[in-house]
């Protein structure tokens, strides 16, 4: 049963023989409802707190809820973006990877070319120097023959064919294409 401090207060006794001194109980039991009514007011206010602090406490419950799922969502996103990055990566470099390839094979395939055409230069070369030669022979006749006076035979002749022609590539530097020699 629930009392209310004027409960306390309103509540009468019956007299009876040699009882109690009415004013004493009367002064009691306004100290009692006094107390009380501190004590419900205070239970009140306490009741009070009790609801705000489990209010505040659901928020705080809402907010880390919604702090794990966040920092959830950003260890997901941070591992995406590892994936992607990590992917792109990957990519990036047997992209490299592939090109050089490619530039090495071009740059393979060049210097073969540039053999064979330095091979065709020597070649031209030394067709060119025999070609000097026989024609060198023809016109030394020649004139030999047509002015012997003028043009006698030297035995300090040089043959082509006794000179070593591979020293002479190596002597020789080769000019850049399309410059004449």
């Amino acid at each position: 049963m629930k009392f209310t401090p004027l409960d306390i207060q309103r509540r009468e006794f019956e007299k009876g023989f040699r009882g109690f001194e009415e004013g004493e109980v009367r002064g009691f039991l306004h100290e009692i409802a006094a107390d009380w009514e501190e004590i419900l007011v205070e239970n009140s206010r306490m009741r009070e707190e009790i609801l705000s602090l489990r209010e505040r406490n659901r928020q705080y419950q809402d907010q880390d809820r919604i702090f794990r799922e966040t920092l959830l969502q950003a260890q997901r996103t941070k591992e995406d973006v590892l994936d992607t990055a990590n992917r792109e990566k990957d990519l990036t470099l047997k992209e490299a990877q592939f090109r050089a390839d490619e530039i090495i094979r071009e740059a393979h395939q060049h210097v073969a070319e540039l053999e064979v055409q330095m091979r065709n230069m020597k070649m031209e070369r030394i067709r060119m120097l025999e070609d000097m030669e026989s024609l060198m022979e023809r016109t030394r006749r020649f004139l030999q023959e047509e002015a012997p006076e003028r043009f006698p035979p030297s035995s300090n002749t040089v043959k082509l064919d006794d000179m070593d022609f591979n020293s002479m590539d190596e002597d020789v530097p080769l000019k850049p294409r399309g410059q004449r020699f």
